[in-house]
């Protein structure tokens, strides 16, 4: 692996002019990473652990509030127990053991399921707190990158520069980065699902459930779910809908959210009780999205960074986690043992079993989940019909279960007496 060679010199806020000093600056390392979210930290994390130096850049010295990734369960945190972050996550989040599953304005199942919920914002300030010693974090913007089979170039607007063997861009699906190295971003669905995130007035134990999944009653609803959980003292709800950003049912939404919410799932508050919205909306469309001329000499692309995934499907952390797996543990080591930095090596990676088997799949959910919702059609009407006919069982069998239970004191202790 290489030295950490630098030329000593302070790290200047990303909002700094550029020095003598600093525009002399280079910082060779093996690996530079472009984006210190959650890909781009983990990535980091299990890069330096392995031995390998890495540099992460990323313009925001503060983690801005964002509405991603707020929930996971116990296969996503076995990733993070494989990639020596478990505990990490654990102190982050808010535990849950139990889920209320409720279709059709009736609760179907309660389940016994561990969860994690936490504010994404909060779970990746613990992450950036925990980076190894090998893993140098760097603030600043991006101003040029020079790109190659042997060596990238990476500018920061302070004159700074770093220098590694290979790139990984972990920026989310922005666009700037991916322009400077050449890829080009496509939009496959446009307007695929809106995410909407918020917090409620009454407090977790208000609520007759510990968390809540509760389905759009009606088909012409355009909602997939809304998830009600705790995070510490609050009570968090994301609400996925199936509409454009500037239609008037978000117009209204956007006005009177707790009011929109009664009309479009009417029978809500007889299942959760009541429901009043405090502070203000997180809203996020989402387009799924992909890239194109991404096999490139020296730069390889994960995460959303790579390809998107809707929120509905609850893919997205997890899609994340395998790409920093499979890239971090299969793949970087062998690619810096030997020289050069092709095509053809980052090629391998894209073509990965396991990584593009689990892209196929959480693309296919996604659109799975939006036709039962919204589309047309036969198939779908058939699909719809199915889902309906399974759920009246399960609520059917759920019902006769809890009768069974609740007779079944009593009549064994008339058993005793006989």
């Amino acid at each position: 692996m290489l030295s950490q060679e630098t030329i000593p010199v302070p790290i200047e806020d990303a909002a700094c002019e550029p020095s003598s000093e600093a525009a002399r600056a280079v910082r060779r390392t093996d690996v530079v990473i472009i984006g210190a979210g959650l890909a781009g930290n983990v990535a980091a994390s299990t890069l330096a652990r392995a031995g390998i130096d890495v540099v992460i850049i990323d313009a925001a010295a503060v983690v801005p509030p964002s509405l991603r990734a707020e929930k996971l369960g116990t296969p996503i945190l076995a990733l993070f127990d494989r990639l020596g972050l478990g505990e990490t996550v654990r102190a982050a989040a808010t535990p849950i053991s139990s889920v209320w599953i409720a279709r059709f304005g009736r609760v179907m199942t309660r389940r016994t399921r561990r969860e994690y919920a936490f504010a994404y914002k909060d779970l990746v300030t613990a992450l950036r707190a925990v980076l190894p010693e090998r893993a140098e974090l760097r603030y600043g913007r991006v101003t040029d990158i020079a790109s190659g089979a042997d060596l990238q170039r990476v500018t920061l607007n302070d004159g700074s520069v770093v220098e590694g063997r290979l790139l990984v861009v972990a920026t989310g699906p922005g666009a700037a980065i991916h322009r400077r190295v050449g890829i080009d971003i496509v939009d496959a669905q446009r307007d695929h699902s809106i995410c909407i995130g918020f917090y409620l007035k009454a407090p977790p134990a208000a609520f007759p459930f510990e968390s809540i999944v509760y389905y759009g009653e009606r088909w012409n609803d355009r909602v997939s779910y809304i998830s009600l959980f705790p995070i510490g003292s609050r009570m968090r709800a994301n609400l996925f809908v199936y509409r454009e950003h500037d239609e008037p049912w978000m117009q209204a939404f956007r006005a009177d959210p707790t009011e929109t919410l009664r009309r479009t799932l009417p029978n809500l508050e007889r299942v959760c009780g009541p429901i009043e919205i405090a502070g203000n909306l997180d809203i996020r469309p989402i387009d799924l999205r992909q890239t194109q001329g991404h096999e490139r000499a020296g730069v390889v692309l994960i995460g959303d960074a790579y390809c998107t995934s809707c929120p509905v499907s609850g893919t997205g952390m997890h899609k994340a986690l395998i790409d920093v797996e499979r890239l971090c543990r299969e793949y970087v080591p062998a690619w810096l043992a030997t020289p050069g930095m092709d095509a053809d090596k980052i090629s391998a990676f894209y073509a990965d079993t396991v990584k593009t088997q689990f892209d196929r799949n959480s693309l296919a959910i996604s659109n799975r989940l939006r036709g039962l919702a919204v589309g047309r059609g036969a198939r779908w009407r058939v699909s719809r019909a199915a889902a309906k006919a399974r759920s009246a069982c399960v609520f059917t069998a759920h019902r006769c279960a809890h009768l069974a239970a609740v007779l079944a004191t009593p009549i064994a202790e008339f058993l005793e007496r006989i």
